[in-house]
């Protein structure tokens, strides 16, 4: 008895391993040529479009270390941009785009990935804009390189549009600050975060507001910075 049971539990495990290669090899039904980078670019293709983003990374990166001489291995790099991209890891992203675009400046998708560059860290910046916001500098920095490459480009009202949403979020984090200074009577350092509003933000919601509380601060230095 103990001898058959140790006999199904080696067929179990040995099912198990079949499974994995299986799996491993992308559950395509075609035969990849591993030593053919159009086969396994193809491959990873069909495992992003169903969701399978680590198997496809592992094929990627196969593609950018083995082929990085063909235009796979450029477009390797970019589709790694994506599918940090779909899982919502936007610094991996991010990363990843600035690699290509570093590395392929006058690729067909360089505007593309620049473009893809401004929307991951957008997309990585906080809510709560007492956050360190340092992801809204560089999606402001990515943008306006997009647009002053790109000015006709196929994402230039989006690039402008979130451009404007992160920069008004800056403006918000001083307001912010400059507020609590106010509640704890520290009128000179707030006095220097609503005049950095109005001056470096003037054209953002928040400018008004500064101008606002600044006339309406009291006169009274605070001893205690």
């Amino acid at each position: 008895m103990k001898f058959s049971t140790r006999v199904a539990q080696f067929v179990m495990i040995g099912s198990l391993w079949i499974g994995a290669a299986h799996f491993l090899s992308g559950c395509s039904s075609e035969k990849v040529n591993e030593n053919d980078p159009a086969s396994v670019f193809k491959d990873a293709e069909d495992d992003i479009k169903n969701d399978r983003y680590l198997l496809a990374l592992d094929k990627l990166r196969v593609i950018k270390s083995k082929f990085s001489y063909t235009s796979y291995g450029a477009l390797a790099q970019l589709r790694m941009g994506d599918v940090y991209f779909l899982q919502e890891s936007y610094p991996e992203a991010s990363a990843a785009y600035e690699t290509f675009v570093e590395l392929y400046p006058k690729h067909e998708k360089a505007g593309y990935a620049q473009f893809r560059v401004g929307e991951s860290y957008f997309l990585d910046i906080p809510t709560i804009v007492e956050r360190d916001l340092k992801s809204a500098e560089s999606a402001i920095q990515a943008y306006t390189t997009y647009l002053k490459r790109y000015p006709n480009g196929e994402f230039e009202k989006v690039a402008h549009e979130h451009k404007a949403t992160a920069y008004n979020k800056l403006a918000e984090k001083e307001l912010t600050i400059a507020q609590f200074y106010i509640r704890k009577k520290k009128y000179d350092a707030a006095r220097t975060r609503l005049q950095k509003v109005i001056n470096q933000y003037g054209d953002s919601p928040s400018a008004p507001q500064a101008m606002n509380t600044l006339k309406e601060m009291p006169n009274t230095t605070s001893a205690a910075q």
